[in-house]
C-alpha cells in the first residue's frame, strides 16, 4: 500500500477530493461509504488505520489481509488505498491532498465516539467534512428506534422490531460502485499486500473473496445448524463473525439471504449482534481492576487454561492458540468467569479483546455484560457434558487428560486418586465439588 505520508494525489492538486475512511467495512459490495462517495462525484482515495492497541495478533493479522485484498481491489478501480498508525496520518492525508469529504462507517462505542468527536474538530480547522454512514450493521439506533428514544434494551422486543423492519421493504445491495473507475495516479505506486511483520504464521484467511466463500460453504450445511450448533467439536457454525467484524461481508447482505433461505436460528445471531451494537453507545468502559492478588491469580490461571475444569481450560487454550472461540464455549466460559470465580467482568472482557480475531468492541462487551447481569449460571461439569458429550473438544486442546474416557474426563478431580493427569492440576481452582 502507499505510504500514510505520500503527498498530493493529482497533478491538479486544486481539485477536490473524497476519502473514505475504512474501518470495519473492509469490502467493496454493498459498501456504503464507497456509494456516497460516488455520489460525492469527486476523484477518491482511501485509507485504513491499523488499530494494534489491544495487542491481538490474530485480529491485527486477519485486518491486514483483509486490507491488503482491498488495496488490490480498490486499485483496479482507480483508488489507491494509504494505511495509517493513527489518525494523525488520517488528517495528514486529507489536508495534503485537497481532501474536502471524508466519508466513514460510523462507529458504536463510547469511547469510539469520543475519538472521533475530537477527530472532526482537528479536520474542521483545516475546512474538512466529517460524515458518516452505517456499515456495520443491518440497521442502526435511528432505523429501529425505541418509544423513549435512546435505545431498546429488551432483545426479544428489538428483535421483533428488527424482523418488522427489515420485511419493509428488506436492504438491498447497492450497485452504485460497482461500474466506478477512475484513472489511477501516475505518480503512485500501485498498492501493495501488506505483511506480517510480527514473526506469527496464521492462516492467510481474511479478506472479501474469503468471506464470501465461506459463507457459501456453511449454507451447504446450514439445515443442520440448529441441530449441531451448540456442540463445539462439529465446527458447525458459520465461522463469519471475524469477516463481519472487519466487514470484509455485509451483515445486509447475509440478512437477505439468511431469511429467503429461512434459517432463523442464524438470522438471530445477526439481529443480536445489532442489538449490541445499538446498546454499546449508553454504556462507557469500566475502569481498571483493584489488583486484588487472589483475583489477579485466579485471572492468570484462567487466562492460562489452569484452572483446573476440563471445559474452561481447553476453551481458554483454544483461544490463545487460534484466536476463536465456540460460541457456546465463550458464553461458558465467561459465565464461569463472572460467577464461579466472581471476578470482575471488565478484566475478561479485555482478555478476549486481546485474543478474539473476531473481536468487536461493542460485541464484546454486549456478550460480557449479558454473562455478568445472569442471575443464575449453569452447572459447569452438566454443562461440560451437554457441550462436549464424548469428550472430544477436551482432548483436542488437553493432551494431559487424553487418555481418560468420556465418564471422567470433565470432571477428572472426582477420580484424582486412581488416574493420571499428567501435571494437570488435580483440583479445580474454585473448589467445585
Amino acid at each position: 500500500m502507499p505510504s500514510e505520508t505520500a503527498r498530493p494525489l493529482y497533478a491538479d492538486t486544486r481539485a477536490a477530493r473524497t476519502l473514505v475512511w475504512f474501518r470495519q467495512n473492509l469490502r467493496i459490495r454493498d459498501n456504503a461509504a464507497l456509494c456516497a462517495a460516488v455520489a460525492e462525484g469527486s476523484p477518491i482515495i482511501g485509507i485504513w488505520i491499523e488499530d494494534t492497541e489491544t495487542g491481538n495478533l490474530h485480529r491485527t493479522a486477519f485486518y491486514r489481509q483483509s486490507a491488503a485484498e482491498l488495496a488490490q481491489v480498490l486499485a483496479g478501480h482507480g483508488i489507491p488505498l494509504y494505511t495509517a498508525a493513527s489518525s494523525s496520518g488520517l488528517v495528514r492525508l486529507a489536508a495534503g491532498s485537497s481532501v474536502r469529504t471524508i466519508i466513514a462507517d460510523a462507529s458504536c462505542t463510547f469511547a469510539e465516539k469520543l475519538a472521533d468527536n475530537a477527530l472532526w474538530h482537528k479536520l474542521d480547522k483545516h475546512g474538512i467534512r466529517l460524515t458518516f454512514v452505517n456499515d456495520r450493521s443491518v440497521f442502526d439506533q435511528t432505523n429501529l428506534p425505541p418509544d423513549n428514544g435512546t435505545a431498546h434494551t429488551d432483545f426479544n422486543r428489538y428483535r421483533k422490531a428488527w424482523l418488522d423492519r427489515f420485511s419493509k421493504p428488506p436492504p438491498a445491495d447497492s450497485d452504485l460502485f460497482a461500474a466506478y473507475r477512475q484513472p489511477f495516479p501516475e505518480n503512485l505506486p500501485a498498492p501493495q499486500p501488506a505483511a506480517l511483520s510480527d514473526g506469527i504464521f496464521l492462516p492467510r484467511n481474511g479478506g472479501e473473496t474469503t468471506a464470501w466463500r465461506q459463507w457459501r460453504r456453511f449454507l451447504e450445511q446450514a439445515d443442520s445448524y440448529s441441530v449441531l450448533k451448540d456442540f463445539p467439536s462439529r465446527k458447525h457454525t458459520s465461522l463469519m463473525g471475524a469477516y463481519l467484524s472487519a466487514g470484509c461481508i455485509s451483515p445486509r447482505l447475509l440478512a437477505r439471504e439468511s431469511l429467503e433461505r429461512h434459517l432463523n436460528a442464524w438470522t438471530d445471531n445477526l439481529i443480536r449482534r445489532d442489538f449490541f451494537l445499538q446498546l454499546a453507545l449508553q454504556h462507557a468502559d469500566d475502569g481498571p481492576s483493584d489488583g486484588n492478588p487472589e483475583h489477579t491469580l485466579r485471572l492468570t490461571l484462567w487466562q492460562q487454561g489452569r484452572t483446573g475444569i476440563p471445559i474452561i481450560d481447553a476453551a481458554m487454550r483454544c483461544l490463545h492458540k487460534t484466536g476463536s472461540l465456540h460460541p457456546a464455549l465463550r458464553r461458558l466460559s465467561a459465565d464461569f468467569f463472572c460467577h464461579v470465580l466472581n471476578l470482575p467482568r471488565r478484566e475478561g472482557e479485555i482478555w478476549f479483546a486481546r485474543q478474539l480475531t473476531d473481536f468487536d468492541a461493542a460485541i464484546n462487551q454486549g456478550n460480557w455484560r449479558l454473562a455478568a447481569s445472569r442471575h443464575t449460571y449453569p452447572d459447569i461439569a452438566a454443562a461440560a457434558h451437554k457441550t462436549d458429550p464424548d469428550g472430544t473438544f477436551v482432548r483436542r486442546h488437553i493432551p494431559e487428560l487424553a487418555h481418560l474416557p468420556a465418564a471422567v474426563i470433565h470432571t477428572p478431580w472426582r477420580a484424582a486418586g486412581s488416574i493420571d493427569t499428567h501435571g494437570y492440576p488435580a483440583h479445580p481452582v474454585a473448589g467445585i465439588p
